[in-house]
Order: structure tokens, then C-alpha cells, then sequence
């Protein structure tokens, strides 16, 4: 249990940024090259992973010439532009203002889902980060033919259709995995946070409601919808527009439930979360990194138990602000203003 303690502005978050970047491959705030310092093009990161036989060195180097960004990964003396995908390792983060994961908007719950998709399984990682690849080329082609007046699907178009169905079939199926593994636990942990009601998860979709069929009417909503979409200039149908719904008693908690319980709620599901991703990486002998950013502060005293007695057995960073408000035998590690 680490904690790094400093005021508000010494760094504290640019900490389990780099942390998180290292150990996933991209920032969890936006892009990579923000975590430089205010006023500067470059900067360097380096992690050492030990266990009692081994050591494990990785590191980023980040350096921006003429609006060009360049990204070099070391791992273990070799180089790579970006961070193979089998070398990203577990992490659960708890970022501030909890109860955004909920009363936020709909990216932050698909994101939620993906992320715990895509570290339980490593060919869903590889299909998200296609998608996001193929949506990306595709939109760029509306726009294009918006600018240019044409409203009739030349037939690179449907390449780009083909290819986002198939891709959208396994980021669905996945997030269904996911969906189902936490329904099965999210009232039981909910209920031991204090909780009375039960917890549903209801994933809404712009396609189809069978994940089976997602594909097809994917495709086919792709193929009709042409138009509007070159009218756009975005692709209107798919996984980037589904919507992850929380329900507490079967009503929208966003609606229905105090911010309290909303916390409650997202406690729960980040503990769960914490829960599938060891059981995961058990055989692995990996516990998932857990990174906690200001969270503390915005849990009573037996809320704080509750979730720090959850991440016995792993290694945890927390920040704060406040080192009396933490349990003895943290280790600390204390920033200045000027860090």
C-alpha cells in the first residue's frame, strides 16, 4: 500500500498517469504527450517490475519536433513504437468524482466495459483497437465525400462497413461477457457496501438488443443509413453509440438514486472489477495494479475500511492530500508544491 501525499497542483495525478501509461500503453486522461510538463516537448518514464526471481524494466520516451510526436517503448532493451499489446498488465483505476461512472456520459461506461473486456481477453484488445482504427478511416471517407457533395457509397465504403460489423460482433460479444459476469455479483458487493436494493446492468443498443444478430444489422444499418452518415460526416450505428444503463429497484439509477447510493454503486463495481481481473490472472501469478486518485477523501471512514480491506494481497498507489487520513504502515511518499 502506497501513498503519495502532497498539496493540490504538486504532481500527484501525473504520477498514476505515468504509472497507468506504462502498464497499459495509453493514458487514461487523454493523450500521451499531455503528461509532459506544462511548457515542455519531451519527457521520460521508466518502470522497474520485480518479483523475487526477476526484473523487469520498461520505459517511454516521449518527445514532440515540429507538431510531430514521437513515441519510443523500451522493454527490456528492446524498442517499439507503441506497447505490444501482450505486454499490457492488469490495472483497476479509481478516478475522482466517483459517481461520473454513472451520472456521466454513456463513453465512460463503454470504456469501462472495454477496458475490463480487453484484459480478460487478448484478441478482444486487438479487435477494439481495429474498430477504433477502421471507424476512424471510415468517418475520415464521409467527411470527405460530404466536402466534396457526393451523397451515393462509393465501394470503399463498404469495405469499411464489412470490416466494422465483423470487428463490432466480437466487441460485443465481449462486453456481453462482461455485462453477465458482473450482473451475477454486483448485488451481493453492493449490498455488503450498505446498499438495500438490488443492481441490474441493461445494455442498450442503436442495433440490435441480440448480440448474435450484431453483426448482420450492423452491416445493414450501415448500408442504409449511407446517407445521413455522409450527411454527418460520423458513422451513426454501432458500439461506439450503445449505452451500459445502471438500475437500482429497476429504475435508472441516475435518476432515482441519491449521489450516496450512485457512489455506492460504482464502489461496488470497481471492487467487482478488481475481483474478475485477479481471478483472471491467477494461473499468471499477476494481481492487477490498483491506482487510486483522489478517492479517499470522498468516502466516510467505513467506506475506506470497506474498500482498502478489498485490496489486501495487491500493490495499490493512492494520492491525497490528507496523510492522517491513512491507516498505519502505508508506505509514504511525500511531494512539495515544486514536485
Amino acid at each position: 500500500m502506497n501513498a503519495i501525499v502532497g498539496p493540490n497542483g504538486s504532481g500527484k495525478t501525473t504520477i498514476i498517469e505515468a504509472l497507468y501509461t506504462l502498464l497499459r500503453g495509453s493514458s487514461f486522461k487523454g493523450s500521451i504527450g499531455e503528461i509532459a510538463q506544462y511548457g515542455t516537448n519531451q519527457f521520460r518514464a521508466q518502470l522497474e517490475l520485480k518479483t523475487e526471481n526477476t526484473l523487469h524494466v520498461r520505459a517511454l520516451g516521449y518527445q514532440e519536433v515540429e507538431s510531430t510526436s514521437q513515441k519510443k517503448w523500451t522493454i527490456d532493451s528492446k524498442n517499439y513504437a507503441r506497447l505490444p499489446i501482450a505486454a499490457r498488465l492488469p490495472v483497476v483505476l479509481f478516478e475522482p468524482d466517483l459517481a461520473r461512472l454513472i451520472s456521466g456520459s454513456p463513453e465512460r461506461r463503454r470504456q469501462y466495459l472495454d477496458q475490463i473486456a480487453s484484459q480478460l481477453d487478448l484478441e478482444v484488445a486487438i479487435a477494439q483497437n481495429r474498430f477504433e482504427r477502421t471507424l476512424k478511416q471510415r468517418n475520415q471517407l464521409l467527411k470527405r465525400l460530404r466536402e466534396m457533395g457526393i451523397s451515393t457509397a462509393p465501394d470503399e465504403l463498404f469495405i469499411w462497413n464489412t470490416q466494422l460489423a465483423h470487428l463490432s460482433e466480437q466487441i460485443i460479444a465481449a462486453r456481453y461477457k462482461v455485462i453477465e459476469k458482473l450482473q451475477k455479483e454486483i448485488s451481493p458487493y453492493y449490498q455488503q457496501l450498505g446498499g438495500t436494493d438490488d443492481v441490474f446492468l441493461t445494455y442498450t443498443s442503436t442495433v440490435t438488443s441480440d448480440p448474435d444478430q450484431y453483426a448482420s444489422r450492423l452491416l445493414q444499418f450501415l448500408e442504409t443509413g449511407v446517407q445521413r452518415d455522409i450527411a454527418l460526416g460520423h458513422t451513426s450505428f454501432g458500439p461506439h453509440r450503445d449505452e451500459l444503463e445502471v438500475r437500482l429497484a429497476d429504475q435508472p439509477a441516475v435518476e432515482r438514486a441519491s449521489r450516496g447510493e450512485i457512489r455506492t454503486v460504482v464502489i461496488a463495481l470497481k471492487l467487482l472489477e478488481t475481483e474478475l481481473l485477479s481471478s483472471h490472472f491467477e494461473k499468471s501469478d499477476i494481481k492487477p495494479t490498483l491506482l487510486l486518485d483522489d478517492v479517499l477523501s470522498e468516502l466516510d471512514l467505513v467506506h475506506q475500511e470497506r474498500v482498502l480491506a478489498g485490496f489486501k494481497n495487491h500493490q495499490v498507489f493512492i494520492t491525497t492530500t490528507d496523510a492522517h487520513a491513512l491507516t498505519p504502515g502505508v508506505h509514504t511518499i511525500a511531494l512539495g508544491q515544486d514536485s
